[in-house]
């Protein structure tokens, strides 16, 4: 089996398929009994431990205490990076942890993978090393919060604030102001009696729900680019967030336990990470020279741009893994369903109704993401059948968002 799970911790995130199975045969995966101290300050273990299950504490040596959850943004590195330790970790309740040696991570991280393999030749084009580079130095531009999604955003902090300040906020953007009169006007939010006044919309919606709103309309102008090689691509990137925001809004409510203008968020931002390729692409008018290898380029580093840019906009973590794994057809990282597991299954619905990706994607059944939803809980025909008679609901979100 490919050990897909172990691209959530970075060191193993740009690994080959053929390189997790070759690493998938070297390490070892180890329960530890609660209150265990597994790693010893100072300890020269050579093994790297990786938590794949529940949380240990984490001791430097001025007796400083933290927690490290699994499958959080702290759990993506190794518990205890350095020989000797500078930490003691010990397990709170019972914990599972991946064991891997040092030597055999390297061996793993240089072996040449599978020749015929796309995403790794793109990993060694200089234009991908460029921009991960940049990335990780923190040089890459990467883009901001629109202004009035982070005015919002403060305003909400302010324990002061009220409908008709947060109105007025929203009022500096035209544009924003009626699409909140019409969605609050919409069927969406079975609307009955008439509005067309700012803040009596932010009263009918709720602070939380504009919130949202106002975040996802304005991420629109961020999908914009000056050059006209470029314009197509952006505008293409922007149309499938818009499908998937769409079709996600639809799915988190039929699902219990979900906010449906949280998963619209999360559909609008699961390809964010394209923007500063395609924005790269504008100043390296090279890497339009060669179309399939831009599009790869995309395709393989989307996913960690797209966290970067949400982790610098402090956005929930929620949000920063669906921009990270939304293109992991496999991911299982538990049995209950999450915001990565909507947007998952709602991009292969918006791909499946395209002819030019069909073949490239699995069928809805063969993803776990799909088994988890309430959708999941019919046949895969019958759950098409149910987006299908959604499709008003699907086009009138679509229509706010445009």
């Amino acid at each position: 089996m490919v050990l897909r799970f172990l691209k959530f911790f970075l060191p193993f995130q740009h690994l080959s398929d053929h390189q997790l199975i070759e690493l998938g045969n070297l390490i070892q995966i180890k329960t530890i009994a609660a209150n265990t101290t597994f790693i010893q300050l100072y300890s020269d273990s050579p093994y790297q431990f990786f938590l794949i299950d529940g949380s240990v504490e984490i001791s430097d040596e001025s007796a400083t205490q933290w927690l490290i959850h699994c499958r959080t943004e702290n759990a993506r590195n190794p518990l205890s990076r350095y020989r000797p330790s500078r930490y003691s970790v010990k397990a709170v309740g019972e914990v599972k942890v991946v064991m891997v040696d040092l030597e055999t991570m390297l061996q793993c991280a240089s072996k040449s993978a599978v020749p015929d393999d796309p995403s790794d030749k793109i990993r060694n084009h200089y234009l991908y090393k460029r921009l991960t580079r940049d990335l990780s130095n923190n040089r890459l531009k990467l883009p901001s919060v629109p202004d009035v999604a982070l005015k919002i955003r403060h305003a909400l902090h302010d324990e002061n604030a009220n409908f008709r300040q947060i109105a007025n906020i929203i009022a500096s953007d035209p544009a924003i102001t009626t699409k909140i009169i019409k969605t609050a006007n919409s069927a969406l939010y079975r609307s009955i009696h008439k509005i067309d006044d700012c803040q009596m919309a932010v009263t009918r919606l709720g602070t939380k729900v504009t919130s949202q709103l106002v975040t996802s309309f304005s991420m629109k102008e961020l999908f914009t680019t000056k050059n006209r090689a470029l314009k197509k691509k952006m505008q293409a990137v922007w149309n499938h967030s818009r499908e998937v925001a769409a079709l996600s809004f639809v799915l988190a409510k039929i699902t219990p336990g979900f906010n449906p203008e949280h998963a619209l968020l999360a559909g609008l931002l699961h390809d964010i990470g394209a923007i500063p390729i395609i924005t790269f692409a504008d100043k390296h008018p090279e890497v339009l020279a060669n179309q399939q290898a831009f599009e790869l380029l995309i395709e393989t580093l989307k996913g960690e741009l797209g966290a970067a840019i949400l982790s610098k906009w402090q956005f929930t973590e929620d949000l920063i893994t669906t921009a990270r794994e939304a293109q992991n057809w496999l991911r299982q990282p538990g049995e209950k369903p999450d915001y990565c597991d909507i947007i998952i299954v709602a991009q292969l619905h918006a791909l499946s109704s395209h002819s030019d990706t069909i073949k490239d994607i699995p069928l809805l059944n063969e993803v776990p993401a799909f088994t988890k939803l309430a959708l999941g809980q019919l046949t895969p025909e019958l759950s098409v059948k149910v987006l299908e008679q959604a499709k008003e609901q699907v086009e009138e979100t679509m229509n706010l968002l445009a």
